[in-house]
């Protein structure tokens, strides 16, 4: 089986999961994962972090904007992901400027571009993930073109049913340094 059919298969096994899952569990998990995140000595650190804004389907990040952002009740500058054609923008998060952009996901309005190299974290979003910290996306590439631009420690966020046994990387995918679920951290290995 070649690489991108083993991809749509992982995608779709946990797509499966998901909608069994999520429906039952997702809040309480999602909950879980933000507090044991909110934990970390490399979010302390961080001054300026990039977070994304949940689909339905995903780890929810709404408690972690809350909690993080210096515009509603944290010190953190949160920066998040806007799509623009192929790619990324990275612009400040304001609760007042955000709307629906690509697919449906919330996204800042209007503000200046803020550059990959200002990110003194990056917390990513990813449809399956391994041990390895490899991690498996929707498929538009829209992350990959993103990371190595990257120059701060990356960390994915998943339900503990999105880690698979392995991902199948290809020359452009980059594993992240941590993938946290509710009851496990994974490292890449040195």
């Amino acid at each position: 089986m070649e690489i991108r059919e083993k991809k749509r298969e992982i995608r779709k096994l946990v797509r499966e999961q998901k909608a069994i899952l999520i429906p039952q569990f997702g809040k309480y998990l999602s909950m879980a994962i933000q507090e044991r995140l909110l934990q970390m000595e490399e979010v302390s650190a961080a001054e300026t972090i990039l977070l994304y804004y949940n689909l339905p389907d995903e780890v929810e990040t709404t408690y972690l904007l809350e909690k993080l952002s210096s515009r509603v009740g944290g010190d953190k500058r949160i920066i998040l992901p806007v799509v623009d054609g192929e790619n990324l923008l990275l612009k400040e998060f304001r609760p007042d400027k955000i709307s629906g952009g690509y697919c449906n996901i919330m996204e800042p309005e209007g503000e200046e571009c803020v550059a990959a190299e200002e990110i003194g974290l990056a917390i990513i979003p990813g449809v399956a993930f391994d041990a390895g910290c490899n991690r498996l996306g929707r498929g538009k590439g829209f992350y990959d073109r993103l990371l190595p631009q990257l120059k701060c420690k990356t960390i994915g966020l998943a339900y503990g049913f999105q880690i698979v046994d392995e991902i199948p990387c290809e020359t452009f995918d980059r594993p992240l340094d941590m993938v946290l679920t509710e009851n496990a951290i994974y490292r890449a290995p040195l």
